[in-house]
C-alpha cells in the first residue's frame, strides 16, 4: 500500500521543515520530486537526499509570493519530471512586514497583500496550473494544501494569517468540486504546532516545550514527519475516494470542545476550602 512508484510530485516550500519531510516521504515511496522554495542551498541539500534514495530531483529557487513565477514553475517542473501527478502547496507562513502580526486595528494594507499573496494567491494559481497539466494527462492526480489549525480556530494577533488559511480551506473545497470531473482530488492538512524553524521561538527551552505540549492530549508538539505521513495517505491511490476534506493533524487537540482546557491547566481553580 501507499506506493508512489512512477509518480511525479511537486512540493513547494520543500527546502526544510514540513515540505522537506513530505518530499522525502514521497521519494521513499518511489516518487520523483520537484522542489520549490527561495533558498537554493536548502533545496540542493534536500535534492541530494532524494537522489540518495534513488529518485530524480529538480530544484526551483524562486520567491513563491510571486504568483506568476510560481504558476509558470508548475509547467516547467512538469516538463522536467515528464508528467505531474501530485502538487503539494506547502509554502506559506507569516511575513515580516509590519502589521502582519498583532491586533487587526494595527494591520496594514501592505501586510495584508503580502500575506495573501504567499498564502492564498500563489497556492490557488499553482493549483489551477497543476489541474491543467493533470487533466491533459487524463489519469487523475492529487493536490494537497497545507493550511493551519488557525483556519478553524482563529488565534489572537494572527488574524490576517488565520483568515488566509481559512480562505485556502474554502478554495480547497471549491476546487475539489470543480476538478473532480478530471479525477483530480484536492484536500488540505491543518497542522497544530509542528517543530520547525517557524515555531522555534516557542520551543527553545524544556519549559517552553513542556508548556506548548500541554496544549495537546498526546502531550507533545508535532514533528514534520507527522504531517508527511498524513500527506502520503491523502496523495496516495489508497485515498482515491477522498476529496474536498481537511485533515486536522493536531495531537488530539480537537478531541474536546473545552476551549479553556489549557487556561485551567495554567491557572488552576483555587481550593474553596482554603478561601
Amino acid at each position: 500500500m501507499f506506493s508512489f512508484e512512477g509518480k511525479k510530485a511537486l512540493v513547494t516550500g520543500g527546502g526544510r521543515g514540513i515540505g522537506r519531510a513530505i518530499a522525502l516521504a514521497f521519494a521513499s515511496k518511489g516518487a520523483d520530486i520537484a522542489l520549490a522554495a527561495r533558498s537554493r542551498y536548502e533545496l540542493d541539500n534536500v535534492a541530494a537526499e532524494i537522489r540518495a534514495l534513488g529518485r530524480k530531483a529538480f530544484v526551483h529557487a524562486l520567491d513563491l509570493a510571486n504568483t506568476e513565477q510560481a504558476a509558470n514553475m508548475v509547467d516547467t517542473a512538469a516538463g522536467e519530471l515528464g508528467s505531474l501527478d501530485v502538487l503539494v502547496n506547502n509554502a506559506g507562513g507569516i511575513t515580516d512586514i509590519p502589521g502582519s502580526i498583532g491586533p487587526l486595528a494595527e494591520a496594514t494594507i501592505d501586510a495584508f497583500d503580502a500575506m495573501y499573496a504567499l498564502n492564498v494567491r500563489t497556492p490557488l494559481f499553482a493549483a489551477v496550473a497543476a489541474c491543467r497539466v493533470i487533466s491533459r494527462q487524463g489519469k487523475g492526480g492529487a493536490i494537497l494544501n497545507i493550511v493551519s489549525i488557525d483556519a478553524l480556530f482563529p488565534a489572537p494577533t494572527e488574524g490576517i494569517y488565520g483568515s488566509a488559511k481559512a480562505a485556502v480551506v474554502n478554495l480547497t473545497k471549491v476546487l475539489a468540486y470543480e476538478a473532480g470531473k478530471d479525477r483530480i482530488r484536492v484536500n488540505a492538512i491543518a497542522p497544530g504546532v509542528i517543530e520547525t524553524r517557524l515555531t522555534e521561538p516557542w520551543l527553545r527551552t524544556q519549559d517552553q516545550r513542556a508548556d506548548r505540549a500541554s496544549f495537546y492530549p498526546l502531550n507533545r508538539v508535532g514533528m514534520p514527519d507527522d504531517i508527511a505521513g498524513a500527506a502520503v495517505y491523502l496523495c496516495s491511490d489508497e485515498a482515491g475516494w477522498v476529496s474536498g476534506n481537511v485533515l486536522y493533524v493536531t495531537g488530539g487537540q480537537l478531541a474536546t470542545s473545552d476551549v479553556f482546557r489549557w487556561v485551567r491547566a495554567h491557572n488552576p481553580v483555587p481550593d474553596s476550602s482554603k478561601i
